[in-house]
């Protein structure tokens, strides 16, 4: 007897204790997750697991983390849990399909689609889903389940780009190149994605100037793309086969629903874009964007540094790098990032106007308006970049203006509107800077008129338009027009301020003071809040005139 309650109470102090080291697993893998902490919440979710392999709400914790860890053995693992539970969430189902492809599990695979079709959250690519299936099993013909109408016109478009990557697969470059070639030439000139990947699959069958065709265009992608076919580099884009292909469609699609970036729906989709082609930089480099926009910038910072310097990507990487490195006010480290790659012998214009914007953030306003002066040295030798030129002034201008250097910030504005005299951007800047200095008033109005003609709903020009009224005495208009303007933008401190100035001019001093503590309480600079609390306090002065 005396035994047996030993035993007994031997086996209560492992269950309790047992039971104790498990809440402290599943407290962690919590804290951890918070933390950014993605790998250690990720192990301390599996020992949860483990134990609790019935319990749904930690299977439905462990998958979403595992995921965002890029742990996809527990991903699998709290899957299978879920759907045996069956509360496993729709793109679970496309977690098994991509693990059916990567091992060529076909069977598994068709189970997977059967799910997805029938859940709906994402029958709309099921036909390219089940394309793709055939063509990399051999049992049925892709294009004709392509070709098989849906009813759905976001299936059509998607296999209509997906159609040439199946095609490269199915050993019909030809056939890919020519409807790449004419998604090219539709509206909005096609994916990037696609057309890259074609190009890459004529770079290496020998085909470079056919490679070149489809690489046309500023997007700075492309540019990259261009660059390093000319230069006879490896045009690298991912893999070309189904896991390739349904990676780049997941990273489409993942593009489509980002809207909402805390949404788990697109990190998930992109997330196993990387596990079924890891060599898929553009998904690499969205899914440091998705990683950062929810908290977890170690994490993005890391992944986006995989990205290499002979990638088309390589400066979106660099761009997602250096705008999470000034998120978290480390601009010194943003800069060094952006200039080992702008003074580079393969620097392109994104790169140099890069530096040139990280320079300006940091009040270094010459050395800003150097980069610009080297970006538009390059863009003028450029052809594809002779419509660029205009904002490259347009930017030198502003970074000398902004510096006190007005003698040389004034010919740069106006190079940018004689580069581009229907840009409002361009005129606004110009017509304000000159108010500004109370200088060719009516000229500048003119100017500022002209910009609000272009673009009558953005409030930087209303304001712009309604404080020009104001300097040249005709407050009878300034004042509905600052009122516009203030509507569209009420937590701006200078519109607010401007509105305030003019109501004063009338003899309306309560609403003027109200304007102003509005421009006190949202000013972006000590200076500014001070003069409008000023103004609030002891009223107009000519000295606290707005600027």
């Amino acid at each position: 007897m005396a035994l047996l309650a030993s035993s007994g109470a031997q086996a209560k102090k492992v269950t309790v204790a047992d039971s104790s080291s498990l809440l402290q697993a599943y407290a962690r893998a919590r804290l951890a997750g918070s933390d950014g902490a993605l790998e250690m919440a990720a192990r301390a979710y599996s020992t949860v697991l483990a134990a609790r392999p019935d319990d749904a709400e930690i299977a439905a914790r462990a998958y979403r983390q595992a995921l965002i860890a890029g742990d996809f053995p527990l991903a699998l693992k709290a899957a299978a849990a879920l759907d045996k539970a069956g509360v496993l969430p729709p793109d679970g189902q496309l977690l098994f399909l991509s693990r059916a492809l990567k091992v060529k599990d076909w069977p598994a695979a068709n189970v997977a689609l059967e799910a997805l079709g029938k859940d709906g959250s994402f029958d709309f690519m099921v036909p390219v889903l089940r394309a793709w299936v055939a063509q990399a099993s051999g049992k049925g013909d892709p294009f004709a389940i392509l070709d098989a109408p849906t009813g759905s016109a976001l299936t059509s478009a998607l296999g209509s780009e997906q159609r040439a990557l199946i095609l490269i697969a199915s050993g019909k470059l030809d056939d890919a190149a020519t409807v790449a070639q004419a998604q090219a030439l539709a509206a909005g000139g096609g994916s990037a994605a696609l057309k890259m990947a074609v190009a890459s699959a004529l770079q290496n069958a020998g085909r470079k100037e056919s490679a070149l065709t489809l690489l046309r265009g500023d997007d700075p992608v492309i540019v990259a793309a261009r660059s390093l076919v000319e230069a006879g580099k490896p045009l690298n884009v991912g893999t070309r086969d189904a896991a390739g292909g349904i990676a780049a469609l997941l990273v489409r699609v993942g593009e489509a629903i980002q809207s909402d970036p805390r949404s788990p729906v697109g990190l998930t989709l992109v997330r196993l874009a990387t596990y079924l082609d890891p060599t898929n930089d553009g998904a690499t480099v969205m899914l440091a964007r998705l990683l950062a926009n929810v908290g977890q910038p170690e994490s993005a910072l890391a992944l986006a540094g995989q990205v290499g310097p002979d990638s088309p990507y390589s400066g979106a990487a660099i761009d997602t790098r250096v705008g999470i490195l000034t998120e978290r006010g480390q601009r010194e480290q943003a800069l060094a990032l952006a200039q080992a790659k702008s003074d580079g012998p393969d620097a392109t214009l994104a790169d140099i106007v890069r530096t040139g914007d990280l320079l300006e953030s940091l009040d270094r306003h010459a050395d800003a308006a150097k980069a610009y002066d080297r970006a538009i040295a390059l863009a003028q030798k450029t052809p594809e970049m002779a419509d660029k030129l205009w904002s490259i002034w347009l930017l030198k201008g502003g970074a000398l203006e902004q510096g006190g250097n007005w003698a040389e910030a004034k010919p740069a504005l106006e190079k940018a509107v004689q580069l581009a005299p229907l840009q409002p951007v361009a005129l606004n800047y110009l017509g304000y800077a000159q108010l500004e200095r109370r200088e060719n008033v009516k000229a500048a109005l003119a100017m500022i008129e002209r910009a609000s003609q272009l673009k009558p709903d953005d409030p930087a020009i209303t304001d712009s338009l309604g404080w020009a009224h104001y300097l040249v005495g005709d407050v009878a208009k300034a004042i509905p027009t600052l009122e516009k303007a203030v509507q569209a933008q009420p937590g701006d401190a200078t519109i607010n301020e401007h509105l305030g100035d003019a109501y004063w001019a009338v003899g309306r001093k309560y609403e003027a003071r109200y304007a102003w503590n509005a421009a006190a309480v949202f000013a972006d600079t000590a200076d500014v809040a001070a003069r409008a609390k000023a103004k609030a306090d002891g009223g107009f002065t000519p000295a606290l005139a707005a600027k």
